[in-house]
């Protein structure tokens, strides 16, 4: 695949501030980035929504084929079907995570070691450390 997107989340309690980190790669080159403070939230909104922010950034880069990388079992597990997303506040990103999916051609996801993942775990808590 020619597009492939890292993803995290990152929150400083839970709940507490949020952020969120993701990482577009296209032909093993980087070719965009977020690292962004998303108020305060819980770790799985944080996950959720540098997921969903990712998957908003590939398609506006024109991404038709991805790869999603993520260090979260539990997220990789709910968009893949092999998990239900129970918690209430949970189900409206879930939605539109996987209204996203649907605009691309092919859309694989896979869940990665949190050591393959340190790009988008630095830009999360970067974003942290931003805030104020």
């Amino acid at each position: 695949m020619g597009c492939v997107l890292f993803f995290d989340g990152a929150c400083r309690g839970n709940p507490g501030p949020m952020g969120i980190g993701a990482v577009l790669m296209e032909n093993g080159k980087k070719v965009k980035e977020i690292s962004k403070h998303l108020g305060k939230g819980t770790n799985n909104i944080a996950e959720w929504s540098a997921l969903i922010e990712g998957l908003k950034m590939a398609l506006a880069h024109g991404c038709r084929e991805l790869e999603v990388r993520g260090d979260s079992q539990l997220i990789i597990r709910q968009i893949t079907g092999r998990y239900s997303v129970k918690s209430e506040n949970l189900v409206p990103l879930y939605n539109e995570a996987k209204r996203l999916t649907g605009n691309f051609e092919k859309i694989r996801f896979k869940w990665v070691k949190r050591e393959d993942n340190a790009i988008t775990d630095d830009l999360s808590n970067r974003a942290l450390d931003s805030r104020g």
